[in-house]
C-alpha cells in the first residue's frame, strides 16, 4: 500500500457525516486493492482463503441479525448448537460434545488451555488462580506461536511450554515427549496438556494423534488437538485416516 494512501487512512477523527457513498467510494481506493492477495482458489500459502460469493451472502444476513449468542431463547443459539453437532459427528467425538463458535482457531486453542488447566486444578482455579502450581504444557516445535500466547493470557506461563523435538516427518517425537512428561514429574511439576497438532502451518504435518491419545490417557494428561489446518480433512476418504485418533481428544480447535 503506497505511503500516501496509508496517510490518508490516519487522518484524523470526522466530525461531520460521511454518507455511504463516499465511505464505499474509499473502501474501493484505500482497502480493496491492497488486502493480503489470498483470494486466488489456488492461493494455498495461509490456512485461510479469500472470501467466495455464497460467505458475502451469509456475513449479510447475520450482519443484519447482529445476534448475541451469549443468553436468551432465540434461533441464532440453535444455529451454533448444531454446527458444533455437525462438527462433532465429523471429527467422530461423542454426541454428547459440547463447544462454542468464535472467531478463530487462536482464541479456540485458548479456550481448549483455560478447560484443560481447570480440569488439572479444579473449578477454584478460575477464582483463585494457580497459587504457586507449577503446570507443564507439551507441544511438537512446529507448533503455532498462538499456543504460548494462550499459556501466557491463561496465567501459565510461556516458561510452562515443552517445545518437543519432531521426527523426521515434521511430527512430534512420542518418545521425547515421554521422557520429558517423565522428567518434569520427577521434578515436582504437573504436565496438564498435551496439545498435538493436524496440519502444521508450516508443512502440513500431523502429529501421530493416535500415539498422542495413547500416551495422554496412560498418563492421565488433557489431549488437546489443534486442527486449524487439517480437521476439514476428516471430510475427505483419502485423508481421514492421517487424522486417526483425533475423535479420542479431549478438546479440538
Amino acid at each position: 500500500m503506497p505511503s500516501e494512501l496509508r496517510a490518508e487512512l490516519r487522518a484524523p477523527l470526522p466530525r461531520e457525516a460521511t454518507d455511504a457513498e463516499a465511505a464505499y467510494q474509499q473502501f474501493l481506493k484505500l482497502i480493496q486493492p491492497y488486502t493480503v492477495g489470498n483470494v486466488h482458489p489456488g492461493f494455498m500459502g495461509w490456512v485461510h482463503g479469500g472470501g467466495t460469493p455464497i460467505g458475502i451472502l451469509a456475513e449479510m444476513l447475520a450482519a443484519s441479525l447482529n445476534a448475541n449468542l451469549g443468553g436468551r431463547d432465540h434461533a441464532p443459539i440453535e444455529v451454533e448448537r448444531q454446527v458444533i453437532r455437525w462438527s462433532a459427528e465429523m471429527l467422530g467425538l461423542p454426541p454428547e460434545s459440547g463447544g462454542i463458535l468464535v472467531t478463530g482457531t487462536s482464541i479456540a486453542n485458548l479456550a481448549g488451555i483455560l478447560v484443560a488447566r481447570t480440569a488439572a486444578l479444579g473449578s477454584d482455579v478460575r477464582k483463585r488462580g494457580l497459587s504457586g502450581k507449577p503446570l507443564r504444557a507439551y507441544t511438537s516445535a512446529a507448533v503455532h506461536g498462538c499456543v504460548p500466547r494462550a499459556l501466557d493470557m491463561a496465567g501459565v506461563g510461556t516458561d510452562a511450554l515443552r517445545r518437543i523435538p519432531c521426527d523426521a516427518n515434521h511430527r512430534m517425537n512420542i518418545q521425547a515427549l515421554a521422557e520429558a512428561i517423565t522428567r518434569d514429574r520427577n521434578n515436582g511439576d504437573q504436565p496438564f496438556v498435551v496439545v498435538g497438532t493436524a496440519g502444521t502451518v508450516g508443512t502440513g504435518a500431523v502429529d501421530d494423534l493416535r500415539a498422542l491419545a495413547d500416551l495422554c490417557a496412560r498418563e492421565k494428561i488433557w489431549f488437546h488437538v489443534d486442527a486449524a489446518f487439517g480437521a476439514l480433512g476428516m471430510l475427505a476418504p483419502s485423508l481421514r485416516p492421517l487424522l486417526a485418533g483425533i475423535e479420542r481428544a479431549d478438546s479440538v480447535a
